[in-house]
């Protein structure tokens, strides 16, 4: 506690500033006493605190730490500190740089041959080489017949599952049969039925059986009963009283809880809408569907006549080419294999068994048609090397087999006048596979093909003002790869492409090119601002077009000095 003592009584305090005291040199009457500390000196007056202990330290380190520091068991408490020193883990060695991670050096053909040559070792490659699915037949006896060969044990077919759930019987015989053993299961079980009276063997000869005990249970099937306990007895107007309640209390009742028979909508009162009223933007379709961009079809008509078209054989090849199917040389072994009188022909039956051993990923809509191109005239075998020929696209196809499929080609069903739409025009620009899949520096342009579905980069549509936080859309004005890669140095002191083109003011750019040692006088700044302005449709400048002008006109003057050198 503070204690403050005063020396003055409290009427001389209260009348101090109203009475004067006419005989100052007379003491006054009383006993002084000393003043003491006030209260200033009280509520500063500092004391030290006693120190602890080394040995409650001890103890008080591991139940009440200080703050900030480890808690530490008094038995280690005057153990050296060795863990602070301590590193755990392994040091992390230097690993593959970013740039040789996203710009691998390309193989030559002969690393990438070596390569290969080691990944043949593994039984995997083996089993399930790259771009294939797994063969199964490699360790089945060679004279087995794939087709009819069958394993297991043949399952006996006898009675079905809806005999079983629903036999042929009539209802009398269902419950004839129900009925047998069902005294015997009513004993083991207890199981009785709807209503029915346990049995338990009563001499029925001094009473019945519809003989009823004790007092009947009131009851009612209106329900009065079930009201009366309900409701009090002593009060009777408060089942006939109304429930008042506030307003916004039913309304927000109303709103939030389902009402039966109605669909919960929170939203009604706040939509100020008709109830046919439909939401949104109405899109408009697109010239394609989804099978157009899933099967990669040409803008044109793709297979809707059978007439031989090199955007139909571009599809075909081009769909074995996403599918990823390389084994051109087996499919052609295996034809070879087949074909014992070496003609280079076989029966149509044979070509479509080979491609389903080889997996071949093509519909059979596409299979015959290739067939019927590759059909001789007047025969039914067919040129299986031509038939490779068409749907590998590791090579281009030759003049001569173009020209002898299109003499081959005729429409299956009739002639060419029964198509209903004219072919789209035949393509001259053939490409190499290197150039298709853009491997060359040269490779073919692509502006000129047609583009599904949103841009990566929306610079069809203007950038806001402002960007928000959750709007991940890219409108152009964001760095590429290259910038991320080799950024420039600017970008260390946090200033990008923006900055330099953005416009300002006479008094900021200025004051920006004297702060970099750019002194001129004001006639001349004033000269060249016109000079950048002119040249802007708004009349605007930027750091970047203020610097353009300067690098102009200094090199106009080093041109003249050069010229009056001479």
């Amino acid at each position: 506690k503070i204690i403050i003592t005063c020396t003055l009584p409290i009427s001389m305090l209260v009348t101090q500033s109203r009475v004067r005291d006419r005989n100052p040199d007379i003491p006054a009457a009383g006993k002084q006493w000393s003043r003491g500390p006030g209260s200033k000196e009280c509520l500063l007056q500092q004391q030290d605190r006693p120190s602890t202990p080394e040995e409650v330290k001890r103890f008080r380190s591991f139940n009440r730490p200080d703050v900030g520091m480890p808690r530490v068991f008094p038995v280690a408490s005057k153990d050296p500190s060795v863990a602070k020193d301590l590193c755990h883990g392994v040091t992390s060695k230097e690993s593959l740089a970013v740039k040789d991670l996203v710009n691998p050096p390309r193989a030559t053909a002969f690393q990438a041959l070596k390569e290969q040559q080691k990944e043949s070792l593994y039984s995997s490659n083996k089993m399930s080489p790259l771009g294939k699915s797994h063969d199964h037949t490699l360790n089945l006896p060679e004279n087995l017949d794939l087709d009819k060969a069958t394993f297991g044990k043949t399952t006996i077919k006898e009675d079905s599952a809806g005999s079983m759930v629903n036999p042929a019987k009539t209802q009398d015989e269902v419950m004839a049969e129900d009925q047998l053993g069902r005294d015997l299961y009513k004993r083991s079980h207890n199981s009785l039925e709807v209503g029915e009276m346990v049995d338990r063997n009563y001499d029925w000869s001094k009473f019945t059986r519809d003989m009823m005990y004790g007092v009947p249970t009131p009851h009612d099937n209106t329900g009065i009963e079930v009201r009366k306990a309900m409701h009090w007895i002593g009060d009777p107007q408060n089942m006939h009283k109304a429930q008042i309640v506030p307003k916004g209390v039913d309304d927000f009742r109303e709103r939030t809880q389902p009402q039966l028979g109605k669909v919960h909508d929170s939203m009604a009162e706040t939509l100020l809408v008709p109830k046919s009223h439909t939401f949104g933007v109405a899109i408009k379709p697109d010239d394609f569907g989804a099978g157009q961009l899933l099967h990669s079809e040409a803008p044109s008509v793709y297979l809707q006549c059978w007439r031989f078209d090199k955007g139909v054989l571009s599809s075909i090849r081009n769909k074995l080419k996403k599918e990823k199917f390389t084994g051109f040389e087996a499919l052609l072994n295996g034809l070879k294999y087949l074909d014992k009188d070496g003609s280079g022909t076989l029966a149509p039956d044979l070509i479509r068994k080979q491609f389903f051993h080889y997996d071949v990923p093509l519909t059979p809509d596409m299979l015959e048609l290739l067939i019927h191109w590759c059909t001789l005239n007047g025969q039914q075998q067919v040129g299986y090397a031509d038939l490779i020929a068409l749907v590998n696209w590791k090579e281009e196809l030759s003049a001569d087999l173009r020209a002898r499929v299109e003499q081959y080609a005729t429409p299956p069903g009739g002639s060419q006048d029964q198509i209903p739409r004219p072919p789209p025009p035949i393509l001259t620009n053939y490409l190499p596979t290197s150039q298709k899949i853009q491997a060359t520096a040269d490779s073919a342009p692509s502006h000129n093909l047609r583009v599904f579905g949103v841009p990566t980069i929306r610079s069809d549509i203007p950038a806001p003002r402002i960007k928000r936080v959750a709007d991940t859309t890219n409108y152009g004005d964001e760095p590429g790869a290259y910038s991320l890669l080799y950024p420039s140095l600017y970008s260390n002191m946090g200033l990008y492409g923006e900055d330099f083109f953005a416009y300002r003011s006479q008094e900021e750019i200025r004051g920006l090119f004297e702060k970099i040692g750019v002194a001129m006088a004001p006639e001349v700044f004033q000269k060249l601002w016109e000079i950048a302005a002119s040249r802007d449709p708004n009349n605007r400048v930027s750091v970047e077009s203020f610097r353009a002008i300067m690098e102009e006109i200094q090199a106009q003057r080093i041109a003249e000095m050069a010229d009056t050198e001479r």
